[in-house]
């Protein structure tokens, strides 16, 4: 008899393409992927995988039980949802995080997953949003806390939070007028979030049309990077004054009172349009409340 857990092995490897990377999904062996597929295929009596050295696709009869199992699985996700405890939910969820979300809520979020879901595991991966986008629509991550929203028919959006962004500076950096003009800001490094990130074009498209010309910008995919040459007083960090609650409170940095407006990033939490999302979604949904706590 066909059973759920084959149908799910079916649509993972169907849709990753991959043995390999469904047996990764499923946190499973290869060769125990195998099993499942040849399984299902001896029980049905047709092939459902072609199968070369590269690729895994759907023949004819594959592609008929695609449809079928899809629904069955997005049936059974809407009956789990209705009807089971929430600490029963378990497996695997692999998530990817911006750094300014570490920085931030991530801890009291982890410490709220854990007391609600004790048997679901998380593989945490922190990138900037660039690479956690690309990661997300290679599926190599479930759920991904990125700067979004994400505008691919394949992925379904939830608003976290939006961060006000700020220049924040040492008080060694002594400013000759308040608000602090353009002129001044940019006689410094202004110190921000990697290169081709939302947030360094910002920054970058802020001053375009300055008659002053360019600012020197030093990029950092790492925000404690960020933060630590801002302390020293080498420049202007452009980062969310939330990342340096403390450091602001205790007089180590300020908020400078710029005569610009850097633009706020906004968060959301994205995942794949899939029939099995039920894990993904509360998750998602415990993150928005989180982030909400937060602000």
């Amino acid at each position: 008899m066909v059973d759920f857990k084959s149908l799910e092995t079916f649509v993972w490897v169907a849709t990753l393409g991959s043995f390999r990377a469904t047996a990764h999904k499923l946190n499973t062996t290869q060769p125990a992927i195998s099993q499942r597929i040849a399984q299902l295929e001896r029980e049905l009596g047709v092939r459902l995988l072609s199968r070369d050295k590269r690729n895994v696709g759907l023949t004819a009869p594959g592609r008929e039980l695609m449809v079928y199992a899809e629904r069955l699985l997005q049936l059974r996700a809407t009956m789990l949802g209705a009807i089971a405890e929430p600490s029963a939910m378990q497996g695997t969820l692999r998530l990817g995080v911006a750094e300014t979300v570490v920085h931030t809520w991530l801890p009291r979020f982890i410490e709220r997953l854990d007391a609600t879901w004790p048997r679901l595991a998380l593989e945490l991966e922190v990138d900037i949003s660039l690479n956690l986008r690309e990661r997300l629509l290679a599926q190599e991550i479930d759920l991904a806390f990125l700067v979004g929203p994400l505008s691919d028919v394949t992925v379904r959006n939830l608003p976290l939070c939006s961060f006000p962004n700020a220049f924040i500076a040492s008080p060694k950096i002594a400013f000759a007028s308040v608000p602090v003009p353009v002129s001044e800001l940019i006689r410094w490094p202004l110190i921000t979030f990697a290169k081709n990130t939302q947030p360094y074009v910002a920054v970058r498209d802020l001053f375009a049309h300055s008659e002053l010309g360019p600012p020197r910008l030093h990029a950092s995919a790492s925000l404690a990077t960020v933060v630590r040459m801002a302390l020293d007083g080498i420049g202007i960090a452009v980062i969310p004054p939330a990342i340096v609650r403390e450091d602001v409170a205790a007089g180590r940095l300020r908020i400078v009172d710029a005569a610009i407006a850097v633009p706020d990033l906004a968060f959301t939490a994205s995942w794949l349009i899939h029939p099995d999302t039920l894990v993904a979604e509360r998750v998602a949904a415990m993150a928005a409340e989180i982030a909400a706590e937060d602000a």
